[in-house]
């Protein structure tokens, strides 16, 4: 193996690290001078060591420093139509809750070492050796100006919750590309800061770290997957993967990206359902998307005729999602909120609820679009508003998951072993199918009822009426 190469030329180590491609770490160096690691970030480390040859520290600079690249080595998984997909948020340092808060973003870890980053995928495999794991792409990123944009209002609004003393009650979904991780070992005590006063927060709060989210690593994949690799990097050809964005970079230098979007509501609310299909020219439906197709006409500002708004770039890259809810006269909603189908074979698998997938599912980002009936009958757009699950209500969706996943694994896929929406908790499982023949496969064998993820009405209620 050829192990020159320039440690300050990006391109360089790029092209040195392409020596790895198809090939394990042990394939790619000798297989005997490999000592075995502990821990997640194993792979990565043994890479740095073995491979490019430096020592591993705790050096808050950039592993490349005079590159001013961060090396980063994150898993695939490979899904059962055999394409690859992200496994999980690519961790980027983590969060010092007493320094950062004097950091700005341009300035902060977080950005002096993910802003271009060298990106190793490599395809995961439970219970083989990270040394005999495969690696499949290697990508030199240098995130987008517009991104960074983003980003800095996702960091300002992490630092802004600590600043308070909040940094307990931070979530995932408080952003939109950039997130605020749980990271450390089980059994980890919570730690206590200080606040900007040089007073101990009331609350300690458990170790995270600044991270990319799966959905924002799925962009990264898709430029990998275009490119093999192996393409010359080009800011400006990523954005003509998208149909559509919403939003331009001088309007995110004036206002945050929420701001922008919840704007564009201002002119609509009150009118009826029929007044905005006329105003905005909407399609007509009878079915259930119908206050969707309002609200996308509304988001994209008629700009994308016909285009859906959750593939339009900020909506893929943030993963935010998009939720209709009708109010009937009294305000209770019409009905309860579904989400995906409960996968009993990956439910089997997870036994960290924090890794879960329902955690991610809970802790995204939701944007949350009213419309209410009136005295007359008449459906009204009543408020649009972003939302993002409270930490006390994450500990009972835990009691949820624990519950799905029991029923799974005793084999009791039935709705005497889930809970009910007449149970009044905030959460509930019933079927979600096509018809009766629509059946999933029973990790014990056989076929079951395919079964789904649901908010209660009450639970529907009691959020819009907090977004008063």
């Amino acid at each position: 193996m050829n192990r020159n190469y320039d440690r300050s030329d990006k391109w360089s180590i790029l092209e040195y690290s392409r020596q790895l491609l198809g090939k394990t770490l042990e394939q790619a160096v000798a297989p005997d001078t490999i000592e075995a690691r502990k821990g997640k970030g194993r792979l990565g480390q043994l890479v740095e060591e073995y491979f490019f040859g430096y020592d591993v520290n705790s050096n808050p600079d950039a592993d490349f420093s005079e590159a001013g690249l961060e090396l980063k080595v994150t898993p695939l998984k490979k899904l059962k139509d055999k394409t690859l997909a992200i496994k999980e948020r690519l961790v980027c340092t983590m969060i010092d809750y007493d320094a950062d808060q004097n950091k700005p973003f341009e300035q902060s870890h977080v950005y002096l070492k993910c802003a271009y980053m060298l990106i190793l995928f490599y395809l995961h495999q439970a219970d083989i050796p990270v040394q005999q794991l495969l690696f499949i792409y290697s990508v030199l990123w240098q995130i987008p100006e517009k991104d960074l944009l983003i980003m800095k209002q996702d960091y300002e609004k992490i630092i802004g919750k600590i600043k308070a003393g909040k940094a307990h009650e931070l979530s995932e979904g408080d952003t939109t590309y950039l997130g605020a991780c749980r990271k450390g070992q089980k059994g980890d005590s919570d730690v206590y800061y200080h606040l900007p006063d040089g007073s101990l927060a009331a609350y300690p709060a458990p170790k995270r770290a600044f991270s990319l989210k799966t959905q924002y690593m799925r962009t990264i994949l898709a430029f990998a997957e275009k490119t093999g690799g192996n393409g010359t990097y080009n800011t400006a050809a990523l954005m003509h993967g998208y149909r559509s964005h919403l939003i331009e970079e001088n309007e995110l230098r004036k206002k945050s990206f929420e701001e922008i979007l919840l704007d564009r509501f201002n002119p609509y609310y009150g009118m009826t359902y029929d007044a905005l299909v006329t105003e905005l020219h909407a399609p007509t439906t009878g079915a259930k998307s119908k206050y969707f197709l309002i609200a996308n006409e509304i988001l994209t500002e008629r700009r994308t005729r016909g285009e859906d708004v959750t593939q339009a770039e900020e909506f893929v890259k943030s993963g935010i999602v998009i939720k209709t809810i009708r109010l009937n006269k009294n305000g209770r909603p019409a009905e309860a909120m579904s989400f995906e189908n409960i996968h009993y074979f990956d439910i089997l698998k997870e036994d960290d609820w924090y890794e879960s997938r329902l955690y991610d599912i809970f802790t995204g980002r939701f944007l949350f679009i009213v419309f209410q009936e009136d005295e007359d009958g008449l459906v009204r757009l009543k408020k649009a508003f972003f939302w993002t699950m409270p930490v006390k209500d994450l500990d009972e969706a835990a009691a949820y998951w624990r519950n799905i996943r029991q029923a799974v694994r005793d084999n009791h896929i039935t709705p005497e072993a889930f809970w009910h929406e007449s149970d009044h908790r905030k959460f509930h499982v019933r079927p979600k199918a096509r018809n009766a023949a629509d059946l999933a496969d029973n990790p014990h064998g056989g076929k079951a009822k395919k079964y789904c993820y649901w908010f209660n009405r009450d639970y529907i209620r009691s959020i819009v009426a907090d977004a008063q």
